[in-house]
């Protein structure tokens, strides 16, 4: 196929050459038909045109191979490559007046060219140049809609109506109309500039009003489907127009934030479903400030618990947002790291290695934290299920605090500059084996800020992350899949939620600017409450709640109605960034916390679940009063001294 390639690139010359004689040949022809005698004009035209053409052609072209306009391909011109064109031409008509520019008259030396000329031709050739492009371009497109069209010209399409008259409603409307396989037809808009109204997007899709008369458009036009394209909008105005699209009872689409929008460019891929992250309302998160670049570009960094819902996505966003030195993605499950590594390798060209290894087993860990020799550890490896670890109390302390333990002292024993402990709300006056084993680690990462105070030791804790693994969305997805009834806890259940991506961006802001021993918590909004999460969830899958069967099944072991984020004796404080608290460092000694690490470790190798159970959220209550009696001790002494 090169030698096809080849020619393709040649003919393209060729024609660029043509037009460039051709649009020269009219210069002359506007500028100097009126102002030479016949005679002089005939020995222009057959002697003194053919050589001008040669060099003038020569000159344009030599600049087109020198700015590599070639290297574009004509089927795909936007606006861009049609202003890329204007470089070769305008510095190429400035090297063509040097001639004249020093004196040398333009009839009587070949390469003096008047400017006048030069100026027309200039302007000529960036209009036949263009339109060349563009006329492939759209010979392109239309060759590949009439192809479409045959395809799809027995099916249905849904009647349509855009939410937005913006870029991206336009851009979005283009590109239904390039791909009649997606068997949509956008019938009108809606928008509540009032500039827009009664406007054309795309041609002739007509804006039909603003967004309060969408119940009466979507009834006068028949439309069947939905799309919101207006991504510029905050997450509330965003839930607003989601409530207002469900009145209608019709499916919702929606095209991604800008955030999430490659070059903002909208492509017939990004169009999704209207989903309940949508729902929850929450801003973006801006990593691109300095204390954040500061503390991840150029480093090396290795992340546990990498093939989970947060590490994979900590993963992705470090290596999309930043430059990093190495990254080390570090798991127990061979499964998860592997799936992680092939999607890394699909959207990065950082440097990243995969480990297999255990938290548990120090030797190894140290072998490979020595290796690694990481800048910033984030720590997200964790056994999470409440009530399959009231059942597994042994093998959650094992997991959730002796890993944390090791890698702790592992990494001060090695100076690691940073390590982020990721914790969670359960671990705020804990009632379960989850939340008590997350509690110790954030005591126990705090206690070995003291004995290395070379490493920055920080955890960060926030609640609920909507649709990873383990939460109620995929498994409300899975029964409703398997027409099961959907199982909720109870109506006074309250949750926070945060999106996977607002939790990984904030999880990284918040270690970048956290202090050593500190809790940073993350700022999570409102609670939600479970079942109207549920409501919402049966409207976005298409049902009434008349058509889904609901089982309440009352709090299972270990759980709350209500979670918290801070506890009672926990005093916090804001930082100069938005959604991020700092609880100032714990108060609990730390003899008190390595004697009672090293009293459940004996125990539990000794006694029986459910034992052990009970004594592990007992020890845990007595360093959290120990903590509050210090706390307490601290501020009546304030007093004193007051």
């Amino acid at each position: 196929m090169s030698w096809v390639n080849s020619f393709k690139r040649f003919a393209k010359v060729l024609i660029d050459c043509a037009l460039f004689a051709i649009s020269l040949a009219c210069a002359y022809k506007l500028r100097l038909e009126h102002n030479l005698s016949p005679h002089i004009q005939s020995w222009f035209w057959q002697e003194q045109l053919p050589f001008v053409i040669s060099f003038v052609v020569s000159i344009r072209l030599a600049f087109l191979f020198i700015f590599q306009i070639y290297s574009k391909m004509w089927r795909y011109t936007e606006t861009n490559e049609i202003l890329e064109l204007v470089k070769p031409i305008v510095v190429s008509s400035i090297f063509l007046a040097i001639p004249r520019a020093l004196g040398f008259s333009a009839y009587t030396n070949v390469f003096s060219i008047p400017v006048g000329v030069i100026i027309i031709d200039s302007a000529l050739s960036l209009i036949f140049l263009s339109f060349a492009r563009l006329l492939r371009k759209w010979q392109i497109s239309n060759r590949a809609i009439r192809k479409r069209k045959k395809i799809s010209a027995n099916k249905i399409r849904k009647r349509t109506l855009v939410i937005g008259a913006g870029v991206a409603a336009q851009e979005l409307s283009r590109k239904v109309l390039q791909h009649p396989e997606l068997e949509t037809e956008i019938i009108c808009a809606l928008d509540d500039d009032i500039r827009k109204q009664n406007t054309k997007i795309a041609g002739n899709i007509k804006v039909k009003g603003q967004l309060n008369s969408l119940e009466k458009t979507v009834e006068d036009y028949n439309i069947e489907q939905i799309i919101i394209a207006i991504p510029s909008l905050p997450p509330k105005k965003i839930r607003e127009i989601i409530e207002l699209c469900q009145r209608t009872k019709l499916e919702t689409h929606i095209i991604p934030g800008v955030d999430q929008l490659a070059e903002g460019k909208v492509t017939v891929e990004s169009i999704r479903k209207v989903s309940l992250e949508d729902l929850l309302g929450r801003e973006p998160v801006d990593l691109m400030i300095p204390e954040v670049k500061d503390f991840i570009n150029n480093k090396t960094i290795l992340i546990t618990g990498a093939g989970g819902s947060i590490g994979s996505e900590l993963a992705k966003q470090l290596v999309k947002s930043f430059h990093l030195k190495h990254l080390y993605i570090l798991g127990r499950g061979e499964n998860s790291i592997f799936q992680l590594s092939q999607e890394l390798s699909n959207i990065t060209k950082t440097q990243f290695t995969p480990i297999i290894c255990d938290l548990r087993n120090y030797n190894q860990l140290y072998k490979h934290l020595v290796k690694t020799a990481p800048d910033v550890v984030f720590h997200s490896a964790a056994h999470k299920h409440v009530p399959l670890m009231e059942d597994h109390s042994q093998e959650a302390f094992e997991n959730n605090v002796i890993g944390t333990n090791n890698l702790a002292k592992i990494s001060g024993l090695l100076e690691v500059q940073t390590l982020v402990n990721i914790s969670t709300d359960k671990a705020v006056n804990p009632i379960s084996v989850m939340g008590s084993t997350k509690r110790f680690a954030e005591l126990i990462t705090g206690a070995y800020s003291k004995e290395f105070p070379k490493t920055k030791f920080v955890s960060v804790r926030f609640g609920n992350v909507i649709g990873s693994r383990g939460s109620v969305i995929p498994i409300w997805q899975f029964e409703l899949k398997n027409n099961l009834p959907l199982t909720v806890t109870s109506k006074d259940a309250f949750r926070y939620f945060m999106t996977l991506q607002e939790a990984a961006s904030l999880v990284i802001k918040a270690s970048a600017v956290g202090k050593t021993s500190e809790i940073m918590v993350l700022d999570m909004g409102n609670e939600v409450n479970i079942y109207e999460l549920l409501k919402d969830f049966i409207r976005l899958a298409g049902f009434n709640e008349n058509e889904v069967k609901i089982n309440f099944t009352g709090l299972r072991k270990g759980e709350k109605l209500k979670e918290e984020l801070v506890g009672y004796y926990e005093g916090t404080n804001n930082t100069k960034f938005k959604k991020i608290l700092v609880i100032e460092p714990n108060q609990t000694p730390v003899k008190q916390i390595k004697d009672t690490f090293n009293i459940l470790c004996d125990l539990s190798q000794t006694l029986d679940t459910d034992t052990f159970k009970e004594k592990l959220l007992l020890e845990v209550k007595g360093l959290d009063q120990a903590e509050q009696k210090t706390v307490e001790t601290c501020h009546g002494m304030s007093l004193l001294c007051i």
